[in-house]
């Protein structure tokens, strides 16, 4: 496999088109090159469309999706539309392009990718979804996308990690750059499977406990036994019985039935044998007539048809005979009214050149007049064009009068000119159009001068508004303090006054609240409060003073009046002011603006000064009528050029409209009609055919006069025939046998309904016989009991079977659930012994490779791989540098890998201990190893690998890149080298350089 082109568009930050041609110079001279580049600059964006467009993944982001694109902002470009992304690659099967694209919708949302294949020589696309484009793609490379980015796009750096990892890291990675994670999913799977059995096992085991629970005991099993059969041989009996009865009742209503049957037959019967008498009485002469003639049915229905078949040709011959007579009559109508269509004598011999020679004439005439038309046509649509702003109407009855109307208008126009040049005096009537432009924009500025007045007359209006206001509000505002103090005055009173009356009031609250335990104090008891024994304001309480209260309720209604009088009056105040400090700043604003506008007025409007009572209505008038003056002119000036034109026009009109009429005249003495040839073939037609009707009738009345004479030959004969046979069956004329015969179908249906009633009679009969002997065999086994004696005894019998046979049920039941328990239980057991024998190889599996994290069978599989890798390694690294080889350590060793030193007599060291260009070379040789193990069978020509350079020093650094030069040389790879190394840039001469640039883009360009 190798990569011959790489397209893409709008991938990451390399906005716009860029086109990698490997199969182009500089790359066909030197199939060695760099990627070079800043960080971020988008060298590894190159191997996101490689792996994008074969296989719709990523090395850092994975499968790719409209969502992943949307919530990442992956792939594509940032502000970019579209993007795609194009690999053209050779493989065993030929040469192939994959494409991936995406693009937005006109709603501005994003569309699913696409994907497809192309096959390069004939550019015909393989028929494939887009979701079967990565295993089309995996099938012609020979590589999955694993095997494709360990074997094509090689990331190094996770060998430099790999080198230094301990055992257990190294296992992890090794499981991740290989692949071979399903080492451990397969000893987890034998972990899992010899578990999953075991209980499988267990459950079984569990489930047989509980059978053995519900096994019936073998006493209680026989007695269940021996209780079903004493109820089986008492339900047999009964059944015995049952039968018995049923039969017995079954017999009486069977008897009972055949008595109702012997009934109804016998009415039956009855019925039949009247219907037959009448059928007789009605058809029976009309069979018997008919019957004596069925011999000769056949040939008195066909004398019948040949006398009518007869009478119907000799009517047909005069049909002839007449309608031959008319055709005549229609051809010497048809010669006339030709010869007068055409004016000429007209013979059957003539007509058809008679009728040519009359339709060449007519055609003639007609052409010269349709030229005539044409012509006339043309001119009168170039006069209404010349007039189609001059009030004009074409006479077409009176072209005289048309013309004259014309000399009018043209002098009416002259006129009007004159009058206007009068009036427009002032005016450069040669440049109209200036003119007009210099009076639009004199009205427009006036126009624009009103509307500045009238703001500056607005700005007045307002000013003064303002000041009318302001002298309102100076008084108001001045009397407001005064109302102010008053109400602060009243306030402060009456607030005062509030506070004596609530002191008082507070006063008598407490001398109420002691008069309920004055009330109750005894003379020689102490008080409760003092502890004295006489209490002699315990005999007179005080009174209530009732006008306090009314006092208080006064007091705070005017202390609320005054308080929002008060507030009134604040409120107010501050309105007014606030609303004179308003008026003020405007005022000043406005006058401010007045006097700037006025400024501006007069510098933009020298021309107008500021007037009270200019009439600016009069100033646009007289400018608009200059305007209408002026447009009048013009309008008049083209109308008069158009008069001048039409004139000519109008004299050659006239002329073909003379000829027009000549030649119409002498048409219409030959030809009035629409379609000489039409009308002339219709002459010819109608006497084509009328010749060919004349042929045919006299045709037909020939063969209708020999038919005639057959068929009366054929009628004689037979009539002669049925004459005597008709008389021998008493029937004196044919005529009359004739009648008396009747339809073949009447007769049918009349005999098939005399022999229905017969059958019915005869079936009637036999029926009545057998139910009679039948009902007295019934009879003979019929039993003394009653019908319902024999009911009543059913139902007792039945009640007593039902129960004993639910009995049977319940009992069987049990002894079926038993044996199905131990049915079960035997099956269970062996089940069980038969997974305890296919159980061994799963224990045996599971002590070999299982356990619950797969680390056993994993850890076996990576050291086997790690020493294939390492020995494909080793033979790489061999090509890098002839000082080391890697080895895996031994047990005396820690469990880091081990470089074997050959310069220092195969001393082994630990790979931690190596330096960054030696760590390097190293990793480099592992990446190249996996390579070759994951492209065994197939073979890779393009070799991406990415970063690790920089550590290296001058000389190792030529020593790599010569055995890359090797590599590519003896295998003919097209090997890149990613990095921002700028000693690259001196060894290798074909590069992929990117730039950076602003807002987070890139480009891309490919230098030799």
């Amino acid at each position: 496999m190798k990569i011959l082109k790489i397209e893409f568009q709008n991938i990451n930050s390399l906005r716009g088109t860029h086109i990698i041609d490997f199969t182009k110079a500089p790359f066909t001279t030197s199939s060695l090159f760099a990627i070079t580049g800043p960080t971020g600059s988008g060298k590894s964006t190159i191997l996101d469309v490689i792996s994008l467009a074969l296989f719709n993944q990523v090395p850092r982001l994975g499968k790719i999706s409209r969502k992943e694109i949307e919530e990442k902002g992956a792939i594509l470009t940032r502000n970019q539309k579209e993007a795609f992304a194009t690999v053209t690659y050779e493989c065993k099967s030929g040469e192939y392009a994959s494409t991936w694209s995406i693009s937005t919708a006109r709603t501005g949302n994003l569309k699913d990718y696409e994907m497809q294949i192309a096959e390069v020589g004939s550019g015909e696309l393989l028929d494939l979804k887009k979701s079967e484009v990565p295993a089309r793609n995996e099938a012609l490379i020979g590589l999955n996308y694993n095997q494709f980015i360990k074997s094509v796009l090689l990331a190094q750096g996770e060998f430099a990690q790999f080198l230094r990892a301990k055992k257990e890291e190294r296992g992890e990675l090794l499981e991740k750059i290989t692949g071979t994670g399903m080492y451990r999913q397969l000893g987890i799977k034998a972990f899992e499977k010899f578990r999953e059995v075991n209980a499988v096992i267990k459950a079984q085991q569990d489930r047989i406990v509980v059978i053995k629970d519900e096994l019936l005991e073998n006493e209680k099993k026989k007695k269940i036994s021996k209780n079903l059969q004493q109820k089986e041989q008492e339900s047999k009996s009964l059944e015995a019985t049952l039968k018995t009865i049923s039969k017995s009742l079954e017999l009486k209503e069977a008897i009972k039935t055949r008595k109702k049957e012997i009934q109804v037959l016998e009415l039956n019967k009855d019925a039949e044998e009247n219907h037959l008498k009448e059928f007789h009485a009605q058809f029976g002469h009309s069979l018997k007539q008919h019957e004596k003639l069925q011999n000769h049915a056949e040939d008195l229905r066909t004398w019948s048809h040949q006398q009518v078949e007869l009478q119907r040709i000799k009517e047909d011959k005069k049909i002839k005979e007449n309608g031959l007579e008319k055709n005549l009559q229609e051809q010497q109508k048809c010669l006339e009214s030709t010869g007068k269509f055409t004016g000429t004598e007209i013979t059957s011999e003539n007509i058809s050149d008679e009728l040519e020679c009359f339709s060449r004439k007519v055609s003639e005439l007609q052409q010269k007049r349709s030229e005539r038309s044409t012509e006339y046509k043309t001119l009168k649509l170039q006069l209404q064009r010349e007039l189609e702003n001059v009030s004009f109407s074409l006479n077409e009855k009176d072209p005289d009068a048309s013309l004259k109307t014309l000399n009018e208008l043209k002098n009416d126009s002259e006129k009007a000119i004159e009058a206007l040049q009068k009036q427009l005096k002032n005016i450069d009537l040669e440049r109209c159009e200036a003119e007009k432009h210099r009076l639009n924009k004199a009205l427009e500025e006036a126009m624009n001068a009103k509307q500045e007045q009238d703001k500056l007359d607005q700005a007045s209006a307002a000013i003064e508004k303002l000041d009318k206001e302001s002298e309102l509000l100076l008084p108001k505002i001045a009397a407001f303090p005064v109302e102010i103090t008053t109400a602060e005055n009243r306030i402060e009173l009456f607030k005062e006054r509030r506070d004596k009356l609530d002191l008082e009031k507070h006063n008598q609250v407490l001398r109420s609240s002691l008069k309920e335990h004055r009330a109750h104090l005894v003379d020689g008891e102490a008080c409760p409060l003092c502890g004295a024994l006489e209490h002699p304001y315990a005999e007179e309480l005080p009174k209530q003073d009732s006008e306090l209260q009314k006092k208080i309720v006064e007091t705070a209604a005017e202390l609320k009046t005054w308080t929002d009088k008060l507030t009134e009056a604040t409120t107010s105040f501050k309105h007014f002011d606030d609303r004179q400090s308003v008026i003020n700043g405007q005022k000043a604003n406005l006058e401010a603006e007045l006097k700037a506008d006025l400024s501006q007025f007069k510098e933009k409007f020298p021309q107008f000064q500021i007037e009270e009572n200019r009439d600016w209505d009069q100033l646009f008038r007289n400018y608009r009528t200059q305007l209408q003056q002026l447009e009048a002119y013009e309008k008049e000036y083209g109308k008069l050029k158009a008069i001048q034109t039409a004139i000519p026009i109008h004299f050659r009109l006239n002329g073909v409209l003379s000829e027009g009429v000549e030649v119409k005249a002498q048409l219409d003495k030959l030809y009035l009609g629409t379609d000489i040839h039409k009308d002339c073939g219709q002459f010819q037609q109608t006497w084509t055919a009328l010749k060919q009707d004349h042929t045919g009738l006299a045709n037909q009345l020939k063969e209708l006069e020999i038919r005639i004479e057959k068929q009366t030959e054929i009628f004689r004969n037979l009539e002669h025939h049925l004459t005597d046979a008709v008389k021998a069956q008493d029937f004196s004329t044919i005529a009359e046998a004739r009648k008396a015969l009747l339809p073949e179908l009447d007769y049918n249906q009349l005999r098939s309904r005399r022999e229905k009633i017969k059958n019915d009679l005869d079936i009637h009969l036999n029926s009545l016989k057998l139910l009679s002997t039948q009902l007295q065999n019934l009879q003979k086994q019929d039993v003394e009991k009653t019908a319902e004696t024999l009911v009543s005894e059913l139902k007792q019998h039945q009640d007593l079977f039902q129960s004993i046979t639910s009995a049977c049920e319940e009992l069987r039941r049990k002894l079926q659930n038993d044996k199905d328990r131990r049915e079960q239980l035997e099956k269970l057991e062996a089940g069980i012994a038969e997974k305890e024998k296919q159980n061994k190889r799963w224990k045996l599996l599971n002590e070999l490779i299982g356990d619950s994290q797969g680390k056993k069978f994993n850890d076996f599989a990576q050291d086997l791989s790690l020493s294939q890798l390492l020995q494909h390694a080793n033979i790489r690294l061999a090509d890098l540098s002839d000082r080391y080889k890697i080895d895996k350590p031994t047990a005396q060793e820690d469990d880091g890998l081990v470089a074997i030193d050959e310069h220092m007599g195969g001393q082994r060291r630990s790979v931690k201990t190596l330096s960054g260009g030696e760590t390097f070379i190293l990793s480099l040789s592992m990446a190249l190893a996996l390579s070759d193990l994951a492209s065994r069978n197939v073979e890779i020509n393009s070799l991406f690998i990415d970063e690790g350079f920089g550590t290296l020093d001058p000389e190792t650094l030529d020593q790599t890149l010569d055995t890359l030069e090797k590599l590519q040389s003896e295998s003919s790879k097209t090997i890149g080298i990613i990095s921002h190394v700028d000693s690259l840039k001196e060894r290798i001469a074909t590069q992929i350089q990117l730039k950076r640039h602003g807002q987070g883009y890139s480009t891309l360009e490919v230098t030799s």
